[in-house]
């Protein structure tokens, strides 16, 4: 299980600034969540990728690019390895693909379930040995057909209705939109887990939005209901919250 986070501003900036004071306090959440962190960055048609299996927390160079790398938009993950799966580089998240990010937090069941659905061209990107690589894989399969918005839709909705899952809590990125995910099945927390944490929240106004899991002070922030998408334009800054 793992840690996310997601931004996007009307003006560049860096994750621990437009994030604020208790920043510190999310990342202290990497302690447990301690089989690596990753950052990317979305601007124009590159999304700048940065990841390690270090622990977040005592990282000198997380700390460096969270505080100095600036961006309109990012994608930060502090992972939580699902067992059976190794922690290394290959397998932290984002996993990126041209402008596109992709932060997971859950298991699908069996972690290989989703390979029948992804075609040549994307599964031949594959570098590590995670579900979640593949869930990104899989929607790169649907963009490609049905383009961003729909096609990571579709990914939901198919991963949903054919596959089981602990939760596949999700943040999609690219030059135009962030699409946040809240699908999940409460009870498959760990055992030790608060009641709200898969829980998915946000802060939209006039600088941007900012989007994050729970256990961490997010006081006035709304919460997102289990089983739908959060879309918001970059351009405009506007959001829109469906049902999955």
């Amino acid at each position: 299980m793992c840690r996310l986070l997601g931004y996007v501003a009307s003006h560049p900036t860096s994750v621990a600034t437009f994030t604020g004071p208790s920043f510190a306090e999310f990342v202290k959440l990497s302690q447990i969540h301690k089989d690596g962190w990753g950052l990317c960055l979305v601007d124009g048609s590159h999304a700048k990728l940065q990841k390690s299996s270090e622990i977040a927390a005592t990282s000198e160079s997380f700390a460096n690019i969270v505080e100095n790398e600036n961006s309109s938009g990012g994608l930060l993950h502090f992972r939580w390895a699902t067992p059976g799966i190794e922690v290394n580089d290959l397998n932290a998240h984002p996993f990126t693909y041209k402008d596109v990010g992709f932060i997971h937090n859950g298991a699908l069941s069996p972690y290989d379930a989703l390979l029948p659905e992804i075609s040549e061209e994307f599964l031949s990107l594959r570098r590590g040995s995670g579900d979640s690589e593949l869930f990104f894989l899989f929607a790169l399969t649907k963009i490609e057909q049905l383009g961003f918005v729909q096609g990571v839709l579709e990914t939901i909705r198919s991963i949903k209705k054919s596959y089981d899952y602990s939760s596949i809590n999700s943040m999609f990125l690219n030059s135009d939109f962030l699409i946040v995910v809240s699908e999940h099945h409460p009870d498959n927390r760990p055992s030790w887990g608060e009641p709200d944490y898969y829980e998915v929240r946000y802060r939209l106004d006039g600088s941007g939005c900012l989007v994050a899991s729970s256990g961490w002070s997010q006081e006035g922030w709304a919460l997102m209901p289990n089983h739908s998408a959060l879309i918001i334009d970059r351009k405009t800054m506007k959001g829109e919250l469906i049902n999955l």
